[in-house]
């Protein structure tokens, strides 16, 4: 519940700050935002090195064991902070010699402070001792200070430098506070400085890093070529579209987060019973929202994206209908890929499944971008999410031990379609406000009612977890 708090609040941010940056900065300003900030991503990855999801792992282990658990804390930072000098020479040579980047130097610069944030922000030892009561309070404060200076200080088109420090600010800037609360639970006095071994962590992470790698090239590529390729007004309308599913995404993909050092140690202790039982509640969880969230999406594509971005971005719907079918993808990789084969230790599999994938991002770019631009683009990211899930599904089937059409499942999808009736009766409103207000309001209650009346399972927990009271 603290991990969905936190991402909520993660996801408020852009809610409530990206309608009015849209329409202050306009496409052209959002476009150039992303751009830059993508390139800054793909720094970000260099120097992680894969790190943040393998120290998760590898502090879950350990963490009853406080004197290794500390050695690995500082062996780890030490490495992402060697590293992240790499990055700032990447980002000196960049903003110099490369025309586009150089045009909008401090910009650029500025963006790159989410690289060294990163590398000091330690969040996954939090994660690793399952800390997240910290994180989300430190979360909550830093993101609510980042909205009040975005709507205090970013008044026109100008104010593109201000809108890039609130989204380090808002993304990792919690991760300096991370880094100085770290001396609760380490003191450098104790640690055994000769006994430290920084390599050690270099050969596994790099599995991860290599996994990392190939999913950035169909997730950040995407905005890349289209900037290169068309031009920042496409860039901003792409921008628009995806970041709705991005943030949708992000709430169902939100309990991997959690599930990781969970499965990490129950794996470790042969525990499969308890593993292969979290595993399918954690299924019929992500399709209980994923489904109706994804068709609800669809169906209200065009009035969502005007009401969340404003009536220039009304070309960006066809971005968002073609990405919404990523929400679901994207829920079962996740449970798939960093719920039961990353604990087991098959992340090989995973990294042939994003192979498969990138390599068909990357083609199907070249030749649906010149035809479609932006919808171009979303449609070669639908295509790539369908085919990790599908490799994944081959490659690692005899790893998972649960169906993913059961009678819950049936539940969910019987009640998504008599869902979407009733959304399509409220999109004959004129007012788009009121498309969206009765289309969510009068689907949720047709949603939760029907399962209510078949007495689904999951529905009755979730009641029982809200409202203890009515399942006494």
């Amino acid at each position: 519940m603290l991990n969905y708090i936190n991402t909520i609040a993660g996801l408020i941010f852009p809610i409530v700050t990206f309608p009015y940056a849209a329409r202050v900065l306009m496409p052209e300003g959002i476009g150039v935002v992303n751009f830059q900030n993508s390139i800054i991503g793909y720094i970000v990855l260099l120097t992680s090195l894969g790190i943040p999801l393998y120290a998760v792992r590898e502090i879950a282990k350990c963490r009853n064991n406080v004197e290794l658990r500390n050695r690995t804390t500082v062996e780890i930072t030490l490495l992402s902070v060697f590293l992240c000098l790499f990055g700032y020479i990447a980002v000196w040579l960049m903003g110099e010699y490369v025309p586009r980047i150089h045009e909008v130097a401090t910009l650029f610069y500025i963006l790159s402070l989410s690289i060294i944030f990163t590398s000091v922000g330690v969040l996954w030892f939090y994660q690793g001792i399952e800390d997240f009561k910290f994180i989300t309070i430190v979360g909550l404060i830093v993101r609510f200070l980042c909205a009040i200076c975005l709507f205090a200080f970013v008044k026109s088109p100008d104010d593109l430098l201000i809108y890039g420090l609130t989204i380090v600010g808002s993304t990792v800037g919690n991760n300096f506070v991370n880094f100085i609360h770290l001396r609760r639970y380490i003191h450098l006095s104790t640690i055994e400085w000769k006994k430290l071994n920084v390599r050690r962590h270099i050969r596994p992470s790099l599995r991860i890093f290599l996994l990392n790698v190939i999913i950035s090239i169909y997730v950040q590529l995407n905005t890349i070529m289209l900037g290169f390729m068309t031009g920042d007004r496409e860039v901003g309308l792409f921008t628009a579209g995806i970041k709705i599913t991005h943030i949708l995404t992000t709430v169902i993909t939100s309990l991997g987060t959690v599930m990781l050092p969970r499965c990490a140690h129950l794996i470790g202790e042969k525990r499969y019973d308890e593993f292969n039982a979290i595993i399918q509640k954690s299924y019929h969880l992500l399709m209980f929202s994923a489904i109706p969230i994804t068709v609800g999406v669809m169906l209200l594509a065009r009035p969502v994206i005007i009401c969340f971005c404003g009536a220039d971005y009304a070309e960006a719907a066809s971005v968002l209908v073609y990405t919404a079918p990523t929400i679901i993808f994207i829920g079962m990789t996740n449970i798939i890929g960093i719920q039961i084969l990353y604990p087991y230790g098959k992340e090989m599999l995973v990294i042939y499944s994003t192979i498969v994938a990138a390599v068909v991002n990357v083609v199907l770019n070249l030749l649906l971008i010149p035809l479609w631009t932006e919808t171009g683009a979303a449609i070669s990211t639908l295509i790539a999410e369908f085919l990790v899930l599908v490799v994944q599904v081959k490659l690692g089937k005899s790893y998972i031990a649960f169906r993913f059409v059961d009678s819950q499942v049936i539940h969910y999808l019987c009640s998504t379609l008599t869902m979407s009736f009733v959304i399509l009766l409220c999109v004959f409103f004129e007012n788009i406000w009121w498309q969206i207000l009765t289309g969510i309001l009068f689907g949720a209650i047709v949603y939760c009612g029907f399962l209510f009346f078949i007495k689904d399972t999951m529905l009755e927990q979730i009641v029982c977890l809200i409202i203890p009271r009515l399942c006494k």
